[in-house]
């Protein structure tokens, strides 16, 4: 009595939990999907809105299974180590630059370049592949992106004498000592903390100077120099005590309405918009535009190139199942198709590497972000996200020492040259 009782007993709880595992059909393809688009994240509802409409579209075919992982560094850790000892997932978000390189070369991703030359790849911006290709081919799609366009004070720029953003950066000077006689600062620098306006600033001077492949031949192209020179020359036309100061300083300044132009990527666009910012009822946007980077006389910038980062990839494993490898491409062109983007961008904030119409929605200053990001000729990455993490550790010693007079501008290459060399 006792076995028989015992017997159902187990027939009971395996039938038990044989009914709470999900029910999949015996030739549905499941996509396991670890992703950090979930929980909090700004993404977080319309990812899980295409997720659940592809797989209502696709049901008893192809089926994406989100593993959610809110912990972006346990994240991150598990990924590399997934990648590193066995086998990558079939789809994962990537939203660091530091292994994208490696994670290309490892030859564990998927070769979705000819997807990309049917069509699918008119879809992202120009140039987004140029820096994450290996041999030619894509296997890590840059999906999630970060502009630095340039924000400017229309009324300060009026206040001296200027109509028009400067074209050029002998225009541009030429502002800065009319908006500095006119009683404000021209731009925001920082070299405290992190040096985050000053890193961005000297990205686009570099941008500027060298072009699209002025990464090509690392520090040793002398653009870098020639933009120290142009850095330390800002530092006359900022607030006093930009050498100590923080972010917190750049933003207090501009939000006060002294400073003329404010650089920063698109998740600072909301406090343009924050009744707190506003002065008389006027709001901060109401009073600023956005301008591409000038040209640099003799440079190799043709004024429509962008300074981007990355916030997020795409990866997908290689597939020996044809079947599987369709399934999983068909869901990644699903949720990179402009019009779902679009959706996507005006719910979260976020801004992506496709071509898209923004809602009419959308604030007028992310419109505008989108827009040059869609016009841009082509995209290079930060200096922080183009050289590795030594160069940006030492980069806020290297501005202060070179604004100081410490160094030259050849002495300040030098310096980030030997942090990169001495943490290999």
């Amino acid at each position: 009595m006792k076995k028989t009782f015992a017997l159902l007993l187990t027939l009971v709880m395996v039938f038990g939990l044989v009914a709470s595992m999900p029910a999949y059909a015996d030739d549905e393809i499941i996509i396991n999907f670890p992703s950090i688009w979930v929980g909090t994240d700004s993404k977080a509802a319309y990812m899980s809105k295409m997720i659940e409409d592809f797989n209502a579209e696709n049901a008893g075919k192809i089926k994406v299974v989100v593993e959610e992982q809110t912990d972006y560094q346990a994240y991150r850790d598990k990924i590399r180590t997934t990648i590193t000892t066995g086998n990558a997932p079939d789809l994962c978000v990537l939203d660091t630059t530091f292994d994208i390189k490696a994670y290309a070369e490892s030859g564990k991703f998927m070769d979705l370049t000819p997807y990309l030359n049917e069509g699918w790849g008119e879809n992202f911006t120009d140039g987004a592949f140029d820096a994450w290709s290996v041999d030619g081919k894509v296997s890590i799609l840059p999906f999630e992106a970060a502009v630095f366009p340039l924000v400017y004070n229309v009324e300060i720029l009026k206040a001296a004498g200027w109509d028009h953003f400067p074209a050029t950066y002998d225009e541009f000077f030429q502002m800065c000592k009319d908006v500095k006689a006119a009683g404000f600062n021209a731009m925001g620098q920082m070299a405290g903390d992190n040096a985050w306006s000053s890193m961005l600033w000297y990205s686009l001077i570099v941008e500027a100077i060298g072009g699209k492949d002025v990464y090509a031949d690392g520090l040793d192209n002398p653009a870098f120099v020639e933009a120290a020179k142009v850095l330390k020359e800002m530092y006359n036309y900022t607030f006093d005590g930009a050498v100590s100061a923080t972010a917190s300083d750049v933003n207090g300044h501009f939000i006060a309405r002294d400073t003329a132009v404010y650089l920063n990527g698109p998740w600072w666009i909301a406090n343009l918009y924050k009744d707190d910012n506003a002065v008389d009822g006027v709001k901060l946007a109401d009073v600023c535009d956005v301008a591409t980077n000038p040209v640099y006389e003799g440079g190799k910038g043709d004024g429509k190139g962008l300074v981007t980062t990355v916030q997020g990839f795409l990866a997908a494993a290689k597939q020996d199942d044809p079947a599987k490898e369709a399934a999983v491409v068909k869901f990644l062109q699903y949720i990179s198709d402009p019009e779902r983007v679009s959706e996507w961008a005006l719910s979260s904030g976020a801004m992506f590497f496709i071509k898209y119409t923004p809602s009419p929605e959308t604030s007028l200053i992310s419109q505008k972000f989108t827009e040059i990001s869609n016009n841009a000729s082509y995209t290079i990455l930060h200096v922080n996200g183009a050289f590795p993490t030594a160069f940006s550790t030492e980069f806020p010693a290297a501005v202060s020492a070179l604004v100081l007079n410490q160094i030259d501008e050849e002495g300040f290459v030098d310096q980030l040259q030997t942090a990169i060399e001495l943490a290999e």
